[in-house]
């Protein structure tokens, strides 16, 4: 089965196909802002969550634990993140000092995903109101398992596949590879391998299975050198423009078949 001869770092992306059953296990995206002390402070955020309650009335509070050392004594720095999710739990909204993150196990497309982006932004903007973006990526990951893994050298690409070959699976514990590319529009950082049963390399994004698994993890995203002012940044287009750099390179990955499987049509 042939695969794409176009170049997945500056070519078109190929036309969107529907897929009834995706492999998507995750997708993020994410707005890094220059620290904003106050967001740690229950108080300051009550407006935040009072414009997103409506679509993300669930919220509890997590901390992120950083260990550190100063003058060889250990020292835990707690910083606060704030967890918001609508009403089936599908979606989640995390909100700390230094972003704010959009995450689904649901995605159900492009369009939707980035309506939801351009809200969160815009109840940021009114509320919290940071002043810059210091980074903004929107993340996919992909996961084969089962009778289509049986599949996968007929479906992906060789030379992303590497040494897992047929004869050699039974001695393959796991592979692990990535890429880091500037494409067109931004950088992009893709990794992909083989996964045991009951293992993940991001344990959010892909929750472990009892299953082995092929894996694909492609994060588009660019770091603003220069100042980005956060309530005139176009989220809109530049986030579509980084999802089809995604998907372009996704498309790059597999054939058609692999499209067919997870029902799509082509």
């Amino acid at each position: 089965m042939s695969f794409s001869n176009a170049n997945p770092f500056i070519d078109p992306a190929p036309p969107s196909v529907s897929l009834t059953a995706p492999p998507l296990t995750g997708v993020m995206v994410q707005i890094n802002y220059p620290e904003i002390l106050s967001i740690a402070e229950k108080g300051y955020i009550g407006k935040f969550q009072e414009q997103i309650r409506k679509d993300y009335p669930n919220n509890h509070l997590e901390y992120n634990l950083t260990v550190g050392s100063l003058d060889e004594q250990r020292m835990w720095d707690k910083s606060p993140n704030w967890r918001f999710f609508d009403k089936s739990y599908y979606w989640r909204v995390s909100l700390t000092t230094k972003f704010v993150a959009i995450e689904t196990r649901a995605y159900s497309g492009r369009a939707d995903l980035i309506q939801r982006v351009v809200k969160i932004a815009k109840a940021l903007s009114d509320t919290v109101r940071p002043d810059l973006i210091a980074r903004l990526g929107v993340r996919y990951v992909d996961r084969v398992y089962g009778e289509p893994l049986a599949k996968i050298t007929d479906i992906v690409r060789p030379e992303i596949l590497g040494i897992y070959l047929p004869g050699a699976f039974d001695r393959i514990e796991r592979t692990s590879n990535e890429v880091f590319a500037t494409t067109d529009i931004a950088s992009m950082i893709s990794r992909w391998g083989f996964m045991p049963s009951e293992q993940s390399h991001n344990i959010e994004l892909m929750p472990p299975i009892k299953e082995d698994s092929w894996y694909l993890d492609t994060d588009v995203f660019e770091n603003f050198d220069s100042p980005v002012e956060f309530n005139e940044f176009d989220f809109k287009t530049t986030l579509s423009d980084f999802a089809s750099r995604a998907y372009c390179f996704f498309r790059w990955v597999v054939n058609d078949e692999f499209i067919r499987i997870y029902g799509g049509r082509v």
